[in-house]
Order: structure tokens, then C-alpha cells, then sequence
């Protein structure tokens, strides 16, 4: 019986920490899967292993803020995370998100080189091939920290930037040094910015996200859900999500400004996430929700689902949106042009103005907006199901164990 260690920032948080929980499930005769995490609250979960420092942590971060350097804290949390490697004998390690003021990254991939443990890198962002941040967004000086930086994604954030060459080269050392890698992306478009990194030379695999089509789809009748949640039948809902509201790479302000112009009678805005500051009388919000059957729940009694975010690798909350039958409008992004087609939705314009006018353009239409629901469910079941997405996963894992 062969054994993978899944690493993550956190076991239950996020979209990555959702397509790791995933794997982790995963049922085979002949591999055991453990998740290892170093951030947010520990879980008490068989084969999982928190390793995380809370004061590490805040060291971790102000090197990260205040210089810009990445991968050099969380010195104890490491060891701690090495030591239980080295105990339990993995035969192999399913890496996501290495950022996070969590892990001594370098230290770390240290290790895995000299014990020669195969490396499965399932990519989330274009982090491990910028200087710093988790999106590029085209910017030249985040790849190669060359010239000046144009970059509006502020995730990692810092105040400082001298260190972007010195920590390209560091990554670019690492990452290249390890024989025993493969990355795996979910879209074509990470995997054509890889082959302009310097990943270029590294083996990358496609495997598109997978969505429980089972738990997020469209049966129960819309009726029955407003009713159970007290939501009126009689207005057009338009949800949004994310794991933090606050977050401005979500765009969840821009949504808000839309829902400003669109403050009519017929029309309820509903955040799915824990509740925000707004004086808009159009809007709630379901608080933090854990329960994957609940948020199921709340995008099938939605009308359309909105996305304002400015950066994303697949857009996860869209899929599982478009899988409970809910047609999408959201901000046009290179990553999510094959997930959100005229045939399920609308891509507009980085502005409110535009993106109210496509959530008014997706009811126009009664026949195509049905056409719509109808096309968006069988999107995921034929493009993106869970079943496709661990049978991938599992034939890359046995491969790679032989």
C-alpha cells in the first residue's frame, strides 16, 4: 500500500484547500491519501496533520510584507512538518498552495530533492513561477523582475519590491533543481504561461477541476429552497461567493456598486460568505458557510451567479454555480473563457456599469436564459465532473508510484 501526503495552506478553506479535500477523498485499493496543513483553525480528522506556529506565523508575515521575501520563515513549523515525513515514509508528495506565511519553502524542497520523494504540484495560481505574487496579471517585472511593476494583484502583499530578482533566481534554482516533479494545471491558459516561464522545461499535466455534480444540482425546486431560506420567489436573485468578501481581488465592491444600480424591487443580491458593511437595502448575505450541501442549496435558488473577481486560475464558485443549473455573469478573464461561453453566461467588462447591464442582457430573453440553465448543468457533468476529475488524479498517482 502506497501512501500520499497532500499539502495545503489549510485543510478547508479556499479553493484550493476544496480541490485538495478532493483528493484526499479519493477511495483506491491501493494508495492511502493524508492531508498535512499549516494555517487556520486544526481539524480532528483521521490521516490529516496540522504543523502550523501561530506566532510563526506573524514572523512569516512581516518578512513577506516588509521585504518582500517569501519561503524564509516558519523555520520550527517546517521541521516539524519534515520530522513527520520522514515518519511516516510518503511515498509521494501532492503539493497546492506553498504560499501563505506558513512553510520555510526552500528549506523544504531541500528536503524532498535529497530524499528523492516524487512531487505532484497541483497548480492553483501562477505563484511558483512569479517573484512574488499569486497573479502575474501580465506584468513583466512580476516573471522576470525586470523594469517597473504594473501589477494590480496585491495577494501576497508587500510594501517592498528590491527583492524580485533575487527571488526569481531562488525559485527558478529550486524548482529546476528538482528531478521528480510534475505540475498539474486545471486550464490551458496557466499551462501556456508556464511555457513562457521559467517552468517551460518542467513536465505539466492538464486536469480540469472536478465539481460533486451529485451534491451541486439543480433537483429540488426553486420555490422550496426561497421558502426554506425565507427568500421572496418573486425577485431575481443574483449570488456571489467567496471564502473572504473583504478580499478586493474578488471585486465583491464592483458587485456592490452593480447592486446600487440595479436597486429595484425586483432584484435581491445575495453574498454567500460571511456579511460585509453596505447601507444597500438589496442585498444579503448567508453568512460563512461550511456545508457544501447548503451552498449547493443557495446558488440553485439564485437566478444568475455574479463574479467580479479580477484574477483567477478556474473560477471554482462559477462551475459549481453553472453545475446547480445557474447561469453566470462575470468579469472576462483569460483563465475562465472555456468555463463561461456564450451558452452559459455572459463575460463583460471590468466596470459596475457593465457588469449590471449583463445581468439585465441574461433575462431578456426568457427561452435562452432556459437554454442557458439547461447548457451550464450539462457543461460540468460532460467537462468537469468529480468522477472525471479523481479518476485523472488517480491514474497520475499509480503512474507515478510504479
Amino acid at each position: 500500500m502506497k501512501k500520499v501526503l497532500i499539502l495545503n495552506t489549510s485543510f478547508d478553506r479556499g479553493g484550493a484547500a476544496e480541490v485538495a479535500s478532493k483528493i484526499f477523498e479519493i477511495k483506491s485499493g491501493e494508495i492511502i491519501f493524508f492531508f498535512a496543513y499549516g494555517r487556520k483553525s486544526k481539524k480532528l480528522h483521521t490521516n490529516t496533520f496540522y504543523f502550523g506556529n501561530f506566532f510563526e506565523k506573524y514572523i512569516h508575515f512581516f518578512l513577506v510584507r516588509f521585504f518582500g521575501i517569501e519561503g524564509y520563515g516558519s523555520y520550527f513549523s517546517t521541521r516539524k512538518l519534515i520530522k513527520y515525513i520522514k515518519h511516516e515514509k510518503f511515498d509521494a508528495i501532492n503539493i497546492h498552495n506553498l504560499h501563505g506565511y506558513y512553510l520555510n519553502i526552500f528549506t523544504f524542497l531541500d528536503f524532498l530533492q535529497e530524499e528523492n520523494i516524487p512531487i505532484i504540484y497541483s497548480l492553483h495560481d501562477e505563484w511558483p513561477y512569479t517573484w512574488l505574487p499569486a497573479h502575474s496579471m501580465g506584468c513583466l517585472h512580476c516573471l522576470t523582475g525586470e523594469g517597473k511593476c504594473t501589477n494590480t494583484y496585491n495577494y501576497p502583499y508587500t510594501f517592498v519590491k528590491t527583492f524580485a530578482k533575487f527571488m526569481i533566481a531562488k525559485k527558478s534554482k529550486f524548482f529546476l533543481n528538482l528531478e521528480n516533479i510534475t505540475f498539474i494545471s486545471s486550464t490551458q491558459w496557466m499551462i501556456d504561461n508556464i511555457k513562457n516561464s521559467f517552468l517551460k522545461t518542467c513536465k505539466v499535466i492538464t486536469i480540469p477541476h472536478g465539481i460533486d455534480v451529485e451534491i451541486f444540482n439543480n433537483i429540488t425546486p426553486k420555490n422550496l429552497l426561497r421558502s426554506k431560506y425565507n427568500i421572496s420567489t418573486e425577485k431575481k436573485v443574483v449570488s456571489f461567493m467567496a471564502s473572504d468578501l473583504n478580499d478586493s481581488n474578488k471585486g465583491v465592491k464592483d458587485i456592490l456598486a452593480a447592486a446600487e444600480i440595479l436597486d429595484r424591487n425586483d432584484f435581491l443580491f445575495l453574498g454567500i460568505g460571511k456579511k460585509i458593511k453596505t447601507k444597500l437595502t438589496n442585498i444579503t448575505f448567508t453568512g460563512y458557510i461550511e456545508n457544501k450541501e447548503a451552498i449547493a442549496e443557495f446558488l440553485s435558488l439564485s437566478d444568475v451567479f455574479c463574479s467580479a473577481s479580477t484574477a483567477e486560475s478556474f473560477l471554482l464558485s462559477a462551475a459549481e454555480a453553472m453545475s446547480c443549473g445557474t447561469p453566470v455573469v462575470a468579469y472576462e478573464l483569460p483563465s475562465i473563457k472555456n468555463l463561461v461561453t456564450p451558452d452559459v453566461g455572459i463575460l463583460t467588462l471590468h466596470q459596475p456599469n457593465s457588469l449590471s447591464k449583463s445581468i439585465l442582457e441574461i433575462f431578456k430573453n426568457r427561452d435562452n436564459y432556459e437554454l442557458m440553465k439547461k447548457s451550464a448543468r450539462h457543461k460540468i457533468i460532460n467537462n468537469y465532473s468529480g468522477d472525471n476529475f479523481s479518476d485523472k488524479y488517480l491514474k497520475i498517482f499509480e503512474e507515478i508510484l510504479k
